[in-house]
């Protein structure tokens, strides 16, 4: 049984959860009573299906939704193919991104710039669009919009080459495009029930999918990494808590609301705001 029945019985979709971030955050919700529709794109098929096996073995329920996200035509649907198969969705969490090009803001090209806004900003925006008028209807929704650091200019020094920071200027746009469109949807939802949040790791979260980063990172730098179940435990209390308009990071959620951090499965406490990755069990 859920610690917060409130969730039993919604429905989340839940893009890029082929892995990382995505996957950590399915498996939060489906430990709370959530049921799940993940989606990514087609040469992440095999990880869906992981990811609804261990949705299933918990004994949650998932289905799996192959899109390309970079496709207007392809996502247009995508909403109403989650309801018809678990029922309406009431929370969206848009954690899938692409990095289309590593080029300075000087020398990136339009196809590349157009594909990177197509996925982080346009699908986001399209997908919650799709969801909003049941929300409204129904009077409960929650948008989860995963963001990133690189929405603000690093400092000088910079962390790391300065040919590296300037090729993520696009994608950080991206992402800082995401930030701006939540806070105006919050402000514009205010009193219908429907929640508008975003999320980012405090600087890296460790996962699958950023792996080999979170290591060498972690050489330099141990505090900048933490373990993937923040961000998830960071989701799961905006989900499931009452907050709206923020942009915030992982660990001021929690050191906010003075929540312990749990594992996956939503019981088992491993530490809290403070808790940096464990690389040391390796």
């Amino acid at each position: 049984m859920s610690e917060h029945p409130g969730l039993e019985g919604r429905v989340a979709l839940v893009t890029g959860a082929s892995r990382g971030i995505g996957r950590a955050i399915a498996l939060r919700l489906a430990a709370h009573g959530v049921a799940l529709a993940v989606t990514a794109s087609a040469r992440s098929r095999e990880g869906l299906r992981e990811t609804c096996a261990l949705i299933e073995r918990a004994g949650g329920r998932a289905v799996l939704l192959v899109t390309d996200l970079a496709e207007e035509q392809a996502r247009a649907g995508l909403v109403a193919q989650a309801a018809a198969q678990l029922g309406p969705v009431d929370i969206v969490v848009n954690n899938a991104a692409t990095i289309t090009a590593y080029a300075p803001p000087g020398k990136i090209d339009l196809p590349a710039r157009r594909g990177m806004f197509e996925v982080n900003f346009q699908a986001p925006v399209d997908l919650i669009q799709q969801a909003l008028p049941g929300m409204r209807t129904r009077g409960w929704g929650r948008i989860l919009n995963i963001s990133s650091e690189m929405a603000q200019q690093p400092p000088i020094p910079y962390p790391g080459p300065a040919k590296f920071v300037h090729a993520l200027t696009l994608y950080g746009a991206s992402k800082a495009a995401l930030d701006r469109y939540t806070l105006g949807l919050a402000a514009e939802l205010q009193g219908s029930g429907v929640q508008a949040n975003a999320l980012a790791p405090y600087k890296i979260a460790r996962s699958e999918s950023a792996e080999a980063v979170a290591r060498q990172a972690a050489l330099a730098h141990p505090d900048w990494v933490e373990p993937v179940e923040m961000m998830a435990e960071a989701a799961y209390l905006l989900i499931a808590g009452t907050l709206s308009g923020l942009v915030v990071k992982s660990r001021e959620v929690l050191q906010m609301m003075q929540a312990p951090l749990h594992a996956l499965d939503g019981w088992t406490v491993i530490g809290d705001a403070t808790t940096l990755a464990d690389f040391s069990a390796d």
